[in-house]
């Protein structure tokens, strides 16, 4: 078996702009679910709501570092740190997000494992899959109902 390396640089995930009403529409939800978090006398529950949309306004508009990334038939790298062995994997998903960037979707063997995605230049999808195709195999990407919440709230 040919040994092979495919190196590229990725923000770690991708980022949706947001508008000012996006925060506001957020907000607003918010309110409502504390005020009914009120009315019920279930004050707990409202300040996990206030700790949540918190959390939420923060994470939403925070940018994605860019992080360094290696493919070889062993395994794939990240940050010269992290490293998932090939084998620990199922199969892979793409999914051509047209913005110049497609999103490889690796599935875990292990089935109460997320998946791990990362971002891959779409210009270079050809390389990858000449190369990936030896060590892994490729299924079309179907998106799950996380997925399609992610992209409705543009998260």
């Amino acid at each position: 078996m040919a040994s092979f390396q495919i190196l590229w640089e990725a923000p770690e995930y991708e980022y949706l702009e947001k508008t000012v009403s996006w925060y506001w529409l957020s907000i607003i939800i918010a309110a409502i679910v504390i005020a009914f978090s009120v009315w019920e006398k279930n004050f707990l529950f409202g300040l996990f709501v206030v700790v949540a949309e918190m959390l939420f306004i923060v994470w939403g508009n925070r940018e994605p570092r860019t992080l360094r990334f290696a493919l070889t038939e062993n395994d794939i790298e990240v940050e010269k740190g992290k490293a998932y062995p090939l084998k620990d994997f199922e199969n892979v998903g793409i999914d051509p997000l047209g913005n110049g960037w497609a999103e490889l979707v690796f599935t875990f063997r292990a089935k109460l494992k997320i998946p791990f995605k990362i971002l891959f230049p779409e210009d270079r999808l050809t390389e990858l899959r000449n190369h990936l195709k030896t060590v892994l195999k490729e299924v079309p990407y179907e998106p799950t109902l996380i997925d399609s919440i992610e992209k409705l709230l543009r998260f």
